[in-house]
């Protein structure tokens, strides 16, 4: 009930300004499985995409996705066509591969997509993990880049699922990751005292040695009120070796655990701790490992396969990804001054790669798509967000100078589906002479709906 009413409260709230709600910063950054000069990385306030290696950044808008990007951090990836999919509280949102207008797998549409994976041995098909609210969460995949899913094997009972993975090395292995929450149980008179009692919170690993269709469920056991497992990474050369956060309320001052299996899951090695674990990676012949702190304990390497950890830098940093022998990771430039690194030896030397005043150009799109309507119209909330010099950045449509407005449904929207208020209406009517029709929906999920994917959420933090 704890939760419901958090859920309840949130609802009930005024609508706040776009992105103001939270600070700014990067959370996940993702490559393109066979282009090298594309780069994708999620902040709060939306996309920075590169198509030439960093060396010059394009901003697409968090909301012609439906995403909300007061409350979401959704989970992205991009495919081999270029296309960029988004885990959203309501379905799949999937790019065009030219990233102006999106569509939706119906399979997932109106599920919370908790998760998502790339399969590294075969680029055209994508894992996810996906939970209705209220019944058991399932595994789908996609052999077609995204376009459509089919459910794998049996819903998962009882467990809250966190975390989706594909062994590199072996495709038929894969593996989930998360908890069963505390649950309170009333006894009956059979039980001498006939008061309450509590089942312990349990840490669950789920092996799959057949693509899918059967999980061996293993227990990683929690220590000293730890809440959640966490699958950060799988050796990219042996499927048994697995990377695991040991995750703890963000208000628990105490570090955070790493441990290690070299055995799929069976046996567990406690590596190195630090507070607010958010990410880790292994190189790509799985000699090295690194491991991000989002708290200033900053970036961590193993130059033993994982088995030991050594501190390189000690900065904030929500995310990590490697990319061959090359490593980048998110940093928080409200606090540093940038906002994404990269590192071509391992981590000992730190390239800026990504600033904020990168973020003034927008994705090439015609105006009449729906990106290239839309988000012109966030432009304003970029600028405040980001604390940018409004006078140095692209024209504002309303002939605003940055500050925030209110969110929410803006005059002139073009929406996912190509529609355009009739009031907004050219002379021709209908359509503002646009003709814009893609596919789907814009805007963030209905209230309600958020409120169960945040309830969903709420629960498997908890």
């Amino acid at each position: 009930m704890r939760f419901a009413s958090l859920v309840l409260a949130s609802l009930l709230l005024p609508a706040t300004a776009a992105a103001h709600g939270r600070p700014a910063f990067v959370g996940q950054i993702v490559f393109h499985p066979t282009d090298p000069d594309v780069i994708v990385a999620r902040g709060t306030w939306g996309l920075a995409i590169t198509e030439d290696g960093g060396a010059s950044w394009r901003w697409l808008c968090a909301a012609v996705a439906g995403v909300d990007a007061t409350r979401e951090d959704p989970a992205i990836l991009v495919t081999p066509d270029g296309s960029i999919l988004f885990g959203t509280y309501d379905g799949l949102a999937r790019s065009t591969p030219d990233r102006c207008a999106f569509e939706r797998p119906a399979a997932l549409d109106g599920r919370f997509v908790i998760d998502l994976a790339p399969d590294a041995s075969e680029p055209s098909v994508v894992w996810a993990i996906a939970t209705s609210g209220g019944e058991p969460d399932e595994v789908f995949r996609s052999a077609d880049e995204g376009r459509t899913f089919r459910r794998v094997g049996m819903p998962v009972d009882e467990i809250l699922l966190e975390r989706v993975r594909v062994a590199p090395s072996d495709p038929s292995r894969v593996y989930l990751s998360g908890a069963i929450p505390v649950v309170a149980i009333r006894y009956d008179g059979g039980v001498p005292d006939g008061g309450p009692a509590t089942t312990e919170r349990r840490g669950m690993l789920l092996r799959s040695r057949d693509g899918g269709e059967r999980f061996e469920v293993i227990e990683v056991p929690l220590l000293d009120e730890e809440r959640n497992v966490h699958l950060l990474a799988v050796d990219p050369t042996d499927p048994d070796r697995l990377l695991v956060r040991m995750t703890r309320r963000i208000i628990d001052p105490r570090e955070e655990r790493v441990v290690l299996s070299e055995d799929g899951g069976e046996t567990w090695t406690t590596v190195m701790s630090a507070r607010q674990i958010s990410g880790g990676a292994f190189s790509a012949g799985g000699a090295r490992a690194w491991v991000s702190s989002r708290v200033l304990d900053g970036l961590f390497r193993s130059d033993d396969a994982g088995r030991s950890f050594s501190q390189l830098e000690q900065l904030s940093m929500p995310c990590v990804a490697a990319r061959g022998d090359e490593v980048w990771a998110c940093v928080d430039e409200l606090v540093h001054g940038y906002s994404a690194v990269r590192s071509s030896d391992g981590g000992d030397t730190l390239e800026t790669a990504l600033r904020f005043s990168d973020l003034y150009e927008l994705v090439e799109c015609s105006r009449c798509t729906p990106v290239g309507h839309l988000c012109p119209q966030w432009f304003p909330d970029l600028v405040y967000d980001l604390r940018l010099d409004a006078s140095t950045g692209g024209e504002f449509l309303d002939g605003s100078t940055g500050g925030p407005r209110d969110a929410g449904t803006l005059p002139g929207e073009c929406g996912m589906d190509g529609s355009v208020p009739a009031r907004d209406a050219g002379p021709g009517g209908g359509d503002d002479g646009c003709g814009c029709r893609a596919a789907g929906r814009g805007g963030p999920a209905p209230s309600w709906l958020v409120g169960l994917a945040l309830f969903a959420a709420l629960r498997r933090r908890g």
